[in-house]
């Protein structure tokens, strides 16, 4: 993705609100928060959301990082790949792991490439497929598979986000990635 013209600019901390203030509490240094809090109600809803599908989610940390990271490449999207491959490294992806999930699945197991075909047609057809369903739901739960959908329907509003309101990455965000705990 080409550089993004910045359409809603992160909100500087010293200008936010007691409201927004207390919404994005630790998370000041986020850009992401700090654009997503302009609109408190949607901050309010969204977050818990993120939070829901990432760190209470049901899913092995490691196949939620390839569903993830499939979604964030198929959106075309630079600033939460940038997160999210600090996260996936810690949830045990090697670097070769992390760009085949977002590129080809070459040297991934098979069931890491079933995920990523949940993940190819739930944004192509925004329905899985009864062959790719049926081979998630031999190692997944009834509640894991909704989660699936939940979770690339997430990153896929993500990108929609970080794209169109031109999010910029956080200058250091690798040492920025380093201080938070995901998995």
């Amino acid at each position: 993705m080409a550089d993004l013209a910045i359409r809603v600019p992160p909100l500087d901390p010293a200008d936010f609100s007691d409201e927004q203030n207390a919404l994005v509490g630790n998370w000041s240094d986020m850009t992401f928060c700090r654009v997503i809090v302009r609109h408190p109600q949607m901050y309010r809803v969204f977050l818990p959301y993120i939070k829901q599908v990432i760190a209470d989610t049901n899913l092995p940390p490691r196949d939620r990082e390839i569903l993830v990271l499939r979604a964030l490449a198929l959106a075309d999207d630079v600033y939460e790949t940038q997160h999210h491959i600090n996260i996936a490294l810690k949830a045990g992806m090697t670097a070769a792991d992390i760009e085949a999930a977002r590129t080809d699945g070459r040297g991934l197991s098979e069931f890491d490439r079933l995920l990523m075909r949940a993940v190819e047609e739930l944004m192509g057809r925004q329905n899985i497929s009864d062959a790719t369903w049926d081979g998630l739901s031999q190692r997944y739960s009834e509640k894991q598979l909704m989660e699936v959908v939940f979770l690339v329907g997430c990153y896929t509003v993500m990108g929609m986000l970080t794209n169109t309101f031109g999010i910029p990455v956080e200058e250091g965000a690798e040492s920025f990635n380093e201080q938070r705990t995901y998995t």
